[in-house]
């Protein structure tokens, strides 16, 4: 066989250096897109995780599989009910025999005073909190959290049993 030692030689000092020097097209459009496409991939990671980074305020709740028999034993209680109005629907709070209107914010502190005197007399600080489907998320919520503010550890949202 015959050596090609002359053919090759040459082939690579010619051919390869004018097809794929430093100062060829390629490797300048490949430096130039380097920073767009680093910074199209960075903008679709967080696209991708912005939503899984986000944390929302509410509170999370975990249900059992099970049918649900947990709950708490007979103390503080309060009866959330929805009472019609001229200008719509209000939510009336029953503690301690008295009613609290969730639209007023005096009222709103009123009902947070009964709820700190009476959990300073009790040995557990937990909060029986009765309201139907007809009472508004936010509502519910309001009454949790001003009971949590006077110093309540354990709230109990209950419905009225079938």
């Amino acid at each position: 066989m015959k050596e090609l030692k002359g053919h090759w030689g040459k082939w690579r000092s010619e051919a390869l250096r004018t097809r794929f020097s430093r100062g060829g097209w390629g490797g300048r459009a490949l430096f130039a897109a380097a920073p767009w496409i680093n910074l199209v991939l960075l903008a679709g990671l967080l696209l991708i995780v912005d939503k899984r980074i986000l944390v929302r305020p509410g509170v999370v709740f975990d249900l059992p599989n099970a049918p649900f028999r947990e709950g708490m034993r007979y103390g503080l209680t309060a009866v959330m009910i929805p009472v019609a109005r001229t200008n719509g629907m209000e939510t009336m709070v029953f503690f301690d025999d008295e009613p609290f209107a969730l639209g007023a914010p005096a009222r709103q502190e009123q009902l947070a005073g009964r709820i700190r005197s009476r959990v300073a007399l009790e040995p557990r600080r937990e909060l029986l909190l009765l309201a139907d489907r007809r009472i508004p998320h936010g509502d519910v919520m309001t009454v949790v959290n001003l009971a949590r503010e006077v110093g309540v550890s354990r709230v109990n949202v209950a419905t009225k049993p079938d």
